[in-house]
């Protein structure tokens, strides 16, 4: 049977995806940096994933300890970060490494307060059963007040439960997901309660204090120099739909956010026996997280953190303002940046932030003008991821798998064949049911990529150009 030649050349399914610039892991220093590639190498994860994971951590361990000061203002040492992976790109494992050292303090924490509990509550017992006054009773209790849970990190909390942890519980935070749509997707992120939600974490990022009135009793809140950073690891579709949602985008979250999507490595990553546990370069890594995290905490007398005061030498200040007005420059009608105003408009904080966090791991008491390069180069990378993905189109999940079945059919070079053909012996993604099968052979028929006559489909073979 003669097939029917299609006419008019093929045309892409997909819309041209801009391929994202490689991560700049030199720019995180001599001990983030090793560390990143090293992880990234072993697990088999992009190295801006683990460079995601690394720089959560390091802010998360920092933030507590010191804030840059620039001309009487404060920018605290947050980080907000975004990385979108799908399932099986190893998100898990990456994360799991990098927290390691913050996962044991918080440990370690945990044993210390359910023994401080329990001796607690044995002294409440007894004062109770003291033979005094009821009023000097209450005295006694009221002076050895409760110890305080020690949850450092948060994986899908209510926004009204954070808020709660961070004023009652420890001052310092981190909102840390590998599967970030527990968060997002739940009902702290309903319609309802996603205004008021982004809200409390732009307020928290910003490091004003936490302010809540309410009519119940106990229920009003008020607390000062609290810290949250935040990592969470999205699917691409709710990225997706994050991005694209308009209430979220005028909230301005995400242009505090520090967004990688990078490609995916599935099919590539060969094991490698390698303990990462007794990796020289990770160990170094955790060794100064772990020591951050022992580092006490200096506060004030009513709970708040108490950071101490990281200043910019003369020429970082002078980098920084040159960063600045560059930035402003760009953001303008016809600058390079004006698509993502939103991020531009934080970055030149962000720079800061990350110059900041990179000096307290590095065991610096100033911000030198090297950190302020490497920050800045840091950020280059994500306005350009922003405007990447602000830039090109959704992705329409259909016409996805059909581009993919296309490229299985060349590589296996098939013959004319039948539905029930790919149905049967096709990819496991285009069998998913005979009405699916048969919507992606309609997606290549109407991009001029196959031939058909009745019920018998055959590969265009396009001539290169």
């Amino acid at each position: 049977m003669q097939l029917r030649e299609v006419q008019g050349p093929p045309r892409p399914l997909l819309e041209q995806q801009i391929t994202p610039l490689p991560y700049p892991v030199a720019a995180l220093g001599d001990l983030l940096g090793p560390a990143v590639e090293r992880m990234a190498d072993v697990i088999g994860v992009p190295c801006a994933m683990a460079a995601q994971s690394v720089l959560a951590t390091a802010a998360l361990a920092s933030q507590a300890h010191a804030n840059v000061h620039l001309d009487g203002r404060i920018y605290p040492l947050s980080l907000y970060l975004l990385t979108v992976a799908c399932s099986g790109d190893r998100k898990s494992a990456v994360d799991h490494v990098a927290l390691q050292a913050v996962r044991d303090w918080e440990r370690q924490q945990w044993i210390a307060y359910g023994e401080q509990l329990k001796a607690h509550r044995a002294a409440m017992s007894h004062t109770a059963k003291s033979p005094t006054s009821k009023k000097s009773a209450q005295l006694a209790l009221d002076a050895q007040p409760e110890p305080v849970q020690p949850r450092l990190l948060t994986a899908e909390p209510t926004i009204e439960g954070l808020v709660k942890n961070l004023c009652h519980g420890l001052p310092s935070m981190g909102l840390f997901s590998d599967e970030g749509g527990q968060f997002l997707g739940g009902s702290t992120m309903s319609k309802d309660n996603m205004i008021k939600a982004i809200t409390h974490l732009s307020t928290l990022w910003d490091g004003s204090p936490i302010d809540r009135s309410r009519a119940m009793t106990g229920e009003s809140l008020r607390a000062y120099d609290r810290r949250l950073s935040m990592h969470l690891m999205l699917q691409p579709r709710l990225a997706d739909r994050l991005l694209q949602d308009a209430d979220i985008r005028d909230q301005g979250i995400l242009g505090r956010c520090l967004i990688s999507w990078p490609e995916r490595l599935v099919g590539q990553r060969l094991y490698k026996a390698i303990d990462l546990t007794r990796d020289p370069t990770v160990h170094l890594y955790q060794q100064r997280i772990a020591a951050l995290m022992q580092k006490p905490w200096s506060r004030h007398k009513d709970g708040g953190l108490n950071p101490v005061t990281l200043e910019l030498s003369p020429r970082a200040r002078e980098a920084w303002i040159a960063i600045h007005d560059t930035i402003e420059c760009e953001s303008g009608e016809f600058g390079e940046l004006v698509n993502v105003q939103a991020a531009a408009g934080k970055a030149a904080a962000n720079v800061l932030r990350m110059a900041g966090v990179m000096a307290v791991v590095e065991e610096s008491t100033v911000l030198e003008e090297m950190h302020i390069q490497r920050a800045s180069t840091l950020m280059d990378y994500y306005l350009a991821e922003n405007q990447r993905l602000t830039e090109q189109e959704p992705l329409n999940k259909l016409r996805a798998e059909a581009d993919c079945l296309l490229r299985w059919l060349i590589k296996k070079n098939w013959p004319p064949f039948r539905l029930r053909d790919i149905t049967r012996n096709g990819p496991r993604f285009a069998r998913k049911s005979t009405r699916h099968t048969f919507e992606l052979l309609l997606q290549l028929v109407a991009h001029n990529w196959l031939n058909n006559s009745g019920d018998i489909f055959e590969v265009r073979h396009v001539p290169p150009q």
